[in-house]
């Protein structure tokens, strides 16, 4: 399994503004950066899945269906817990902010095709299963075990300590690695709580419930903080720890 974190600037900056994991080159989870990508790349991407309706997880998404549409019958399919599509309905396709495409999608060529997933039901995407189990965020939002039947590795992110996804992380025995967040430094853990991110030592906590030792995958560095958390990051001298950097591709 392949997986890329989709830069968000164009500047050669560390710090990541955005959110956008390409799997595969075909299948993104979250739409935040993607627009970044060369519009080739975009056209080869079929499916995109959405953790929560947070601006850093959407922003791209308008721009990406404008770049990849074609008069066709096939489209692009988004899929997000019932509760992100409304929003994503209400909220963005409304004429106001961007074109409603969902109407445009039932009069013409189709621009777009939502699909609602639930928390604990995997659904397959070519040879990769996906399942989105729910965090602990200011908004309902899913984490996901994705497994390609040889590997499997679990993204979790945007959270506050939490416990559901550890335990289906715990039972696939594929589990090779965890892409995990650590938003603030721990000076502001206080703003974490409220917020419901992660700072080093949260993180820590949270990657102590896994029952085996796992490479470990730090993303979601606040850009703002991003010196500090990385420094605490480094200080907790976890042995398979990596920092993520915008256009990183990792073979899990």
């Amino acid at each position: 399994m392949k997986i890329k974190v989709i830069g968000s600037s164009v500047d050669g900056s560390p710090c990541q503004f955005a959110a956008s994991y390409l799997i595969n080159d075909q299948i993104a989870i979250d739409a935040g950066s993607i627009g970044f990508m060369s519009v080739a790349a975009q056209k080869r991407v079929k499916h995109i899945v959405i953790s929560h309706s947070h601006l850093d997880h959407i922003a791209s998404l308008p721009i990406f269906i404008d770049n990849v549409y074609e008069p066709s019958p096939d489209s692009v399919i988004v899929y997000g817990m019932p509760s992100v599509i409304e929003c994503l309905q209400d909220n963005f396709f409304n004429d106001r902010v961007w074109p409603d495409v969902v109407r445009l999608s039932q009069e013409e060529s189709p621009f777009l095709k939502f699909v609602a997933i639930e928390n604990g039901q995997p659904f397959q995407l070519g040879n990769l299963s996906l399942t989105p189990v729910e965090l602990d965020h200011v908004v309902p939002t899913f984490g996901f075990i994705v497994d390609d039947g040889v590997s499997a590795v679990a993204l979790v992110s945007d959270t506050g300590p939490t416990e559901m996804i550890w335990d289906f992380a715990n039972r696939n025995v594929r589990l090779k690695c965890v892409m995990l967040e650590s938003a603030f430094p721990n000076s502001m853990g206080w703003l974490a709580e409220k917020t419901k991110h992660l700072t080093p030592e949260l993180m820590r906590t949270e990657y102590n419930k896994l029952d085996r030792c796992v490479r470990v995958i730090v993303v979601h560095i606040k850009p703002a903080y991003y010196e500090e958390v990385t420094a605490e990051l480094r200080a907790l001298k976890l042995p398979l720890l990596e920092i993520s950097t915008p256009n990183s591709e990792y073979e899990i």
